[in-house]
């Protein structure tokens, strides 16, 4: 008997353990008795219909699904345009009390504090929409005549309710720097759908990098952190390369100069192999992709050197060692530089590497004429030029 009894306690404790892993979304809908409840959970891609069920006769729903990995958005819908959403996280009991006719305008959220504060953005973003819809379905409502006199009017005012929100956003993420809803934030449309802030606007921008860099902190193996950590760098890159093109044009130039110390610490600039086909190439003694490039290199620079090829080849190094035995092992011919700054280069910065191998194509004429070109694409390229 007393075997029994244990037998029975570990199997209690362990429906316990088992309840406290799972993920829990119920509560009551008024007037809601025998209507169907979706379950949608929100991946990059596209709402997934993931459960449904029929609203009892009591009102209440209830959904059990396994413990979330990380914060994960969910819709709760009745209708495509009737719907709730929700911030879920880990093991949460979520309690949500609605009613039929005012089902996604009007209700409360427990329990879950994701699913708060996408409420508070939510009533937020509704009020701007509200009124910019105002502000534009008045102006067109004008005759003709008079919205000309109008127009600046208007969009001062339109302006200055998107600044008080983008202000309320602002303080919104800077206060919940770790929390996806920050991330929902940065997210919200005008009625019609277009994105209210702007990653390419600068002060936009830096919210996007501070959500995209303290999530990925936290979150680096997120789907939907990794998009949103790329999408900054991808405007970063854009950036960097719009400011390289700019002062290419105020130097009259298609590239820009670079300056760097070789392995005897003299200073070899790119312009001083002007006249040639010159191959600007980035690499690292510690990646074998690199390392294997460089033997195409080499028959190449042999079989083309003569007629005027040259290559100056950038390290990505940390170590000037590790670099020089790289070069010495390795019996490279061209001229080798490296500012030992890793992937921090001046250089790869102003060309925009994004990995290495990479590599430039210059003219005799000083144009850009190829990047990233490899094996039987590179030496095609080089025939052409020669």
């Amino acid at each position: 008997m007393r075997k029994l009894s244990i037998f029975l306690l570990i199997m209690v404790v362990l429906g316990s353990c088992a309840r406290q892993d799972r993920f829990i979304i119920e509560g009551s809908v008024t007037e809601g008795a025998g209507e169907t409840l979706y379950l949608y959970r929100m991946d990059l891609g596209g709402d997934v219909l993931i459960d449904s069920t029929v609203i009892g006769r009591n009102d209440q729903f209830t959904f059990r699904q396994n413990a979330l990995f990380e914060p994960t958005f969910f819709k709760l819908s009745l209708t495509p345009s009737r719907f709730i959403t929700l911030l879920g996280d880990s093991a949460e009991h979520i309690n949500i009390t609605a009613s039929l006719s005012r089902f996604s305008r009007d209700y409360t959220v427990e329990n879950s504090p994701g699913s708060e504060k996408v409420q508070i953005l939510k009533r937020r973003i509704t009020a701007l929409r509200s009124e910019v819809d105002a502000i534009i379905d008045n102006f067109n409502d004008l005759p003709e005549s008079q919205q000309a006199e109008e127009l600046e009017a208007v969009s001062t005012r339109l302006t200055e309710e998107i600044d008080e929100y983008k202000k309320f956003i602002e303080a919104f993420v800077l206060e919940n720097p770790r929390s996806f809803a920050s991330y929902y934030a940065l997210f919200l449309t005008f009625s019609d759908e277009t994105l209210v802030m702007n990653i390419l606007d600068r002060d936009d921008q830096r919210l996007f990098a501070t959500i995209a860099t303290s999530l990925n902190l936290i979150y680096p193996d997120s789907e939907r952190v990794r998009h949103l950590y790329n999408m900054v760098l991808s405007v970063k890159a854009e950036e960097r390369m719009a400011r390289m093109i700019q002062e290419l044009a105020n130097e009259g130039r298609s590239y820009p100069e670079l300056v760097l110390p070789d392995l005897d610490g003299n200073d070899v600039a790119l312009s001083s192999l002007e006249g040639n086909v010159i191959l600007v190439s980035f690499w690292g003694s510690w990646d074998e992709t690199s390392v294997r490039e460089n033997r195409n290199l080499k028959r190449l620079y042999s079989q083309y050197h003569h007629r005027g090829f040259e290559i100056y080849q950038v390290g990505l190094e940390r170590s000037r060692v590790l670099w020089e035995s790289a070069v010495v092992r390795d019996e490279l011919p061209w001229i080798s530089v490296s500012d030992l700054q890793f992937t921090n280069s001046y250089a790869a910065q102003v060309f925009n590497v994004q990995r290495v191998p990479a590599n430039y194509l210059i003219s005799r004429e000083g144009e850009l004429v190829g990047k990233d070109l490899f094996g039987t694409r590179l030496e095609e390229r080089l025939r052409e030029e020669l």
